[in-house]
């Protein structure tokens, strides 16, 4: 993966794509292995938005069933099963347990039916076992984490996770290897627009100032809470009628348990998450109208006060606090303009075509992407006159995928990261970071074994991670390198002077003066969220 500005001024591509989150990176992906020439820019990071601060989940939402949206509910369930088979290093099984109290605000026998509707719609070639029904004493024995008082039963049942970063990320490589281009940190000044059509963009270089007049048949508006700005500003007559809704997770310490729990709250349609995630706990999420600039979405005290309070109502024996918070992030959900809660709206995608020359997706989950993303490049290519052909990405594996038997791939790269002197769970770690693609990590710590050890001892990241992902991945700056291509700012403390050593590898390989690396190393430690 390597950053090339200069093709973004050549020519004309058939599709730009604006916006480098899962939908994008789907949509990039789809279009160039269907013959189109394609450019996606991403404003600041691949999955820097809404795409790397979701709950990590591939799951059909069970939740959507309470509101009779059956039809979402079988397509995000069809699509998990898809993704679970075309990326097994990228989607993992993950079991949830949900308890019943009495007095709650779901029936037993009604969240029974639900589950066995779940596990009906997801039979065909289902790779997850279906729920359990579980007593109150199992349920209390097998979590004992949880508050006995009032428990009624409970439920377990399967879904999947993954890592949403390099999700995309492995996309935006798929769509590149494709033939498409593909620029990080590259912001779109303003689409230009030609008697009520839009042509393209004029695009910034993040980094060196340089802009491009991208020329393009088509435009794909991917950029979420983005999209609106964008249009309306090109096209004042355009509308893009959109709302946003704010969530908000923490990272806390883990949990003695290996599955997650779904916590139903007082509120209809409403749920929490504490999801088991790389040694640490995810829980979340909010789901709060949000009108201010979507660059300044972020967690605030009564955010984290309210997903505090939900957590700790279900405990007993312990409580979390304020400092026991790791992290924390917030993203945008965007959905069609409507009356009503955000929890209440449906995830369902919708694809706007406000005027001529672009089209915009709007809404949706990260499950779906795929789906939705083909109908979209299908209607471009019936837009261009271009034969749209089969969809390419609906049985085509996922990039990094290892060839032959998944396991067999498992059992031979755990012996070649021992004997190289990685941990066990580093190195299973890296099977899941980088797929077929952990050979080549293999190969740099082969030729230098002190890249073998750990960069801190919480996190399963070796040293050599660090230098795969800047030499291999498109890092433009610190903040990529240990926010998304890695997870170290979500389930790790850094000291200063881990962040100077990873400023000194990530800096000697991209050419940072002492100056640059320096700045580097206070956004870190600021808090700041480097563009």
């Amino acid at each position: 993966m390597k950053r090339h500005t200069e093709p973004l001024g050549s020519g004309t591509f058939d599709l730009l794509v604006v916006g480098g989150g899962v939908y994008g990176a789907w949509t990039a992906y789809d279009a160039a292995l269907r013959g189109l020439r394609v450019a996606i820019v991403e404003r600041r990071d691949w999955a820097s938005a809404t795409s790397s601060n979701s709950s990590k989940l591939i799951h059909g939402g069970l939740r959507y069933l309470e509101f009779k949206k059956f039809g979402l509910v079988r397509k995000t369930l069809q699509e998990r099963n898809r993704l679970r088979r075309l990326a097994p290093h990228r989607v993992h099984r993950l079991r949830f347990a949900i308890p019943l109290y009495f007095g709650g605000r779901l029936l037993r026998w009604k969240l029974r039916l639900g589950l066995i509707f779940y596990d009906s719609i997801a039979r065909s070639e289902r790779p997850l076992r279906g729920h359990e029904a579980l007593s109150a004493r199992r349920l209390a024995k097998r979590y004992d984490f949880l508050k006995k008082e009032g428990l009624q039963a409970g439920f377990t049942y399967g879904d999947c996770q993954t890592d949403d970063a390099r999700f995309a990320l492995e996309l935006i490589a798929g769509a590149l290897d494709a033939g498409a281009v593909a620029v990080n940190h590259a912001t779109v000044l303003k689409l230009t627009e030609q008697d009520g059509a839009i042509t393209g963009a004029v695009v910034e270089d993040g980094f060196d100032g340089e802009t491009f007049q991208v020329r393009a048949r088509m435009t794909a508006l991917c950029a979420g809470a983005w999209n609106s700005h964008l249009l309306e500003s090109a096209v004042p007559d355009a509308r893009l009628e959109t709302r946003n809704s704010k969530g908000v997770h923490l990272v806390l310490p883990p949990l003695p348990a290996h599955d997650g729990i779904l916590l139903l709250t007082g509120e209809r349609g409403r749920v929490a998450f504490l999801i088991p995630w790389n040694g640490r706990t995810l829980l979340g999420t909010t789901d709060t109208p949000y009108d201010g600039d979507p660059a300044n979405v972020h967690c605030t005290p009564e955010d984290e006060e309210y997903l505090l309070d939900l957590a700790n109502n279900a405990f007993q024996g312990f409580r979390w606090t304020r400092d026991d918070v790791i992290a924390r992030f917030a993203g945008l959900r965007t959905f069609p303009s409507s009356a009503g809660d955000p929890s209440s709206l449906s995830r369902e995608w919708s694809l706007a075509e406000p005027c001529d020359g672009v089209v915009a997706s709007v809404g949706g989950k990260y499950t779906s992407a795929r789906a939705d993303a083909a109908t979209l490049v299908t209607q471009v290519c019936k837009k261009l006159g271009h034969n749209a052909g089969p969809c390419p990405t609906t049985w085509r594996h996922f990039p990094w995928r290892p060839d032959g038997r998944y396991r067999s791939w498992q059992h031979r790269t755990l012996s070649t990261g021992l004997r190289l002197g990685l941990d066990e769970e580093t190195t299973v770690a890296c099977q899941l970071r980088y797929g077929s693609r952990v050979e080549t990590l293999f190969g740099i710590i082969e030729k230098s074994p002190k890249l073998a050890s750990r960069y801190v001892p919480e996190a399963p990241v070796c040293l050599g991670d660090l230098v795969y992902c800047t030499r291999h991945e498109m890092v433009g700056n610190l903040h990529d390198l240990l926010r998304r291509r890695l997870p170290l700012l979500l389930v790790a403390s850094l000291p200063r002077r881990r962040v100077e050593l990873a400023a000194a590898i990530c800096g000697e390989i991209l050419g940072w003066t002492e100056k640059r690396r320096a700045e580097e190393v206070a956004t870190i430690l600021d808090g700041r969220d480097s563009s």
